[in-house]
């Protein structure tokens, strides 16, 4: 009887700790490191597209660049990758886009920022064309720096693209609703290590004094940023090959060789999808259910992007330089995969024992309460003065820095499982280019609306800044939660509707 207790606990313990099966491991393995390498590189990379734009030119411009360039630059991928998708199937569509973004990073880290003086206009120039038109100061800010601002368009490409699209997608295309209720969270949590791996590259770079002939070089100085900066992007093109290397093992080995319970095993027929660009985008706007996807995201995507504006601008108050700035990011990154993983351990539970509706509620929950919380410290930081030896400034960046890891925490856990789980029931073309125009549109076209909102401000009002405006981001951040709550609960009726009738 003791030893029937003692199985019986071991076997509820591995069940909340660690749902995969044995025979499972085999495709598990190799999709979790997939998943670690390509977050590693989006850790590294998120970093790396702030320390170049923020200390340089300015938190503000992070409006101008999202709405003005990410925006577009993702309407026109995803028209090309719709027309690329009726070509090739998932395989060679992930060797084409990833190898296409390794080989830029590659010349902006080893052609384009060591020479950047080459490049670059004058930065006097550009400084006073700038005073000359205030109004128009941002864009003449970004233009002066055009290859930081192309780097940070790639950066936030890979998140979009290789993350939500081609590796969820793909996932989406072999997992059925109930293996993914098992699998997505711990793939989550053991590919959040990356995270921890890509804050700790980050810091051991940025700490190492480097220095030519025996002097070692100012940090402030553009040699120093670019040997730092060097060695980090080696290691995402490296974390990068092997991503393709794994993406080419689980292809040939797993997939297409053999079946796991209830996996599907495509071929390169199956992957290839029928329907032109136009009537692509007509399957999309008829679908009401792909639109509360869409909804979804924008909410997200305009909530983080209120919040990050005046956060980063506290940031580059107390690291300005590139090389602090990427330091501070590697620490930001290491608790926040650490976080991931804690999250990911209690998610995967709760998509279990509790219902959709419930696991999806709990992220615009988390943002909601630590949103507030930083808002209204922020505003009354003046009034608080000192805490002891911290200053307003170090403290609403620690507080700035707790909301964004708890926030993208329970989004890379919760958030992702729930929004992947809803295209599972769907047809292979709304899986395929729906997923496409949501993930890659949708969630970009969120953070612009909430861009277009600041930069509009700061075009009207040039000399206003993120500290001028918080009220204002505050009451808009409220009013997108409660859109939020609404959209999740109407997408859930949807989904139990098509679950239902794919059973």
């Amino acid at each position: 009887m003791p030893n029937l207790k003692k199985k019986q606990f071991l076997s509820s313990l591995k069940e909340i700790l660690w749902p995969i099966e044995r025979s499972e491991l085999k495709l598990f393995i190799p999709m979790s490191f997939l998943m670690l390498c390509i977050l590693f590189n989006f850790g590294a990379l998120r970093s790396i597209k702030d320390s170049l734009v923020v200390p340089n030119i300015g938190a503000e411009v992070i409006s101008f660049l999202k709405l003005w360039l990410v925006l577009p630059s993702t309407i026109i991928f995803t028209l090309i990758y719709v027309k690329l998708s009726n070509m090739f199937d998932y395989e060679y569509l992930f060797y084409l886009i990833v190898s296409f973004f390794l080989g830029f990073f590659l010349i902006f880290t080893y052609v384009l920022y060591p020479d950047q003086d080459f490049y670059h206009p004058n930065l006097e120039y550009a400084q006073g064309l700038a005073e000359a038109y205030p109004n128009f100061k941002w864009f003449i800010l970004i233009a002066s720096k055009w290859s930081y601002a192309l780097m940070y368009v790639f950066c936030e490409l890979w998140s979009a693209v290789v993350i939500n699209l081609l590796f969820w997608q793909y996932a989406n295309n072999i997992f059925d609703t109930t293996l993914a209720k098992r699998f997505y969270p711990i793939l989550g949590m053991v590919g959040n290590i990356g995270l921890i791996m890509a804050g700790s590259v980050l810091v051991t770079f940025s700490n190492i004094p480097f220095g030519v002939d025996g002097e070692i070089l100012d940090k402030y100085s553009l040699k120093q940023s670019s040997l730092v900066l060097q060695p980090i992007m080696t290691t995402i093109i490296i974390s990068g090959c092997v991503a393709m290397g794994l993406y080419r093992y689980i292809n040939k080995y797993l997939v297409k060789t053999d079946k796991l319970g209830n996996l599907l095993s495509h071929t390169q027929d199956d992957t290839r999808t029928k329907l032109s660009v136009i009537d692509s985008v007509k399957l999309i706007l008829r679908s009401k259910y792909i639109g509360y996807i869409v909804i979804l995201l924008l909410c997200y995507g305009l909530a983080i992007n209120i919040l990050e504006g005046p956060w980063k601008a506290r940031v580059r108050e107390l690291y300005p330089n590139t090389v602090d700035y990427i330091n501070f990011m590697g620490r930001f990154n290491i608790y926040m995969g650490i976080s991931c993983v804690v999250v990911a351990l209690i998610g995967s539970n709760i998509l279990r024992k509790f219902s959709w509706l419930t696991a999806a509620l709990i992220t615009p929950g988390i943002i909601a309460c630590t949103g507030i919380i930083f808002f209204v410290f922020v505003i009354y930081a003046n009034d608080i003065g000192m805490i002891g030896s911290y200053s307003p400034i170090y403290l609403a960046v620690i507080i700035g820095a707790i909301q964004n890891i708890l926030s993208k925490s329970t989004k890379y856990t919760l958030f992702d499982s729930t929004k992947e789980m809803t295209y599972i029931p769907l047809s292979l073309e709304l899986r395929t280019k729906g997923k496409a125009a949501v993930e890659v549109i949708g969630l970009k076209f969120g953070k612009s609306l909430g861009a277009f909102s600041q930069s509009f401000m700061f075009i009207l009002m040039p000399a206003s800044t993120f500290d001028s405006v918080t009220v204002y981001l505050m009451v808009i951040f409220v009013l997108i939660i409660i859109l939020w709550v609404l959209d999740v609960r109407k997408l859930n009726k949807e989904y139990i509707k098509l679950k239902g009738n794919k059973e």
